[in-house]
């Protein structure tokens, strides 16, 4: 059988799962290990563990199931929406959002700590390296490409704000969170509106990111995201509540 794998060179693939497994795992399990520290939840050492084990297992999966090629088939909905992001997304709902442990953690939590995560968008980098290499077409490859980086890029001056408690700070994070929101539904429109096409034109679309190992970006990305963000509007809610009482 062959194996459905990206079409760019050897090094590209291999640059993006070094730094898929380590960049957005790690911002998100050694933030969470370092509130879980401050706050002396017990075991705050298995949780980072069973964090990066989880993403690192999760990954796995997709890249067992694309490499069929199971994935990379143009239809509507995508397939890797429904089975693997949109289940994604409900774990983290339904399971992480309810975990005690985790409650915990989102109560103590910093909001420049939880907006910092969002610095592994920096990978975004990886859509223009793909439309280089004739992998994505190119209104897709910018819009995801330069939206993810603007949006990490950001993340920087928003951080030093609230750190440093000016007062337009969470002002400032608002409209980031916005940005950053819009950023990744607008993603997800596109890719729906390309593959419609190509589904009516026969022509490729973003297959290449239904193949291994791009298909990580569509199943752990668009979930995480979001769901990061609707953290981030919890805490800034919270604090406004907090303010005025």
């Amino acid at each position: 059988m062959e194996l459905s794998i990206t079409q760019v060179p050897i090094w590209v693939s291999i640059l993006f799962v070094f730094s898929f497994l380590t960049v957005p795992v790690f911002c998100i399990a050694n933030t969470i290990t370092s509130v879980a520290k401050n706050v002396a939840i017990e075991n705050s050492a298995g949780i980072r563990k069973n964090t990066i084990l989880f993403y690192w297992s999760y990954f796995g999966i997709i890249a067992t199931v694309s490499l069929t090629g199971f994935f990379e088939k143009n239809v509507l909905p995508p397939r890797i929406l429904l089975t693997a992001a949109i289940p994604l997304f409900l774990f983290y709902i339904f399971y992480v959002y309810r975990a005690a442990w985790f409650k915990l953690v989102l109560a103590h939590i910093k909001l420049e700590q939880l907006i910092f995560i969002h610095i592994f968008r920096f990978v975004g980098g990886f859509f223009f390296l793909c439309y280089f290499y004739d992998a994505l077409p190119k209104e897709f490859a910018y819009i995801g490409g330069v939206g993810d980086i603007v949006s990490a890029i950001l993340v920087i001056p928003v951080v030093i704000a609230l750190k440093k408690g000016v007062s337009y700070a969470k002002l400032l994070a608002w409209i980031w969170n916005v940005i950053g929101l819009l950023d990744i539904i607008s993603v997800l429109i596109t890719a729906t509106i390309v593959t419609k096409l190509a589904v009516e034109n026969n022509e490729p679309g973003v297959q290449q990111f239904g193949a291994f190992p791009f298909s990580w970006i569509p199943a752990f990305a668009p979930a995480t995201i979001i769901f990061l963000h609707l953290l981030v509007f919890k805490k800034l809610r919270e604090n406004k509540i907090a303010k005025l009482e």
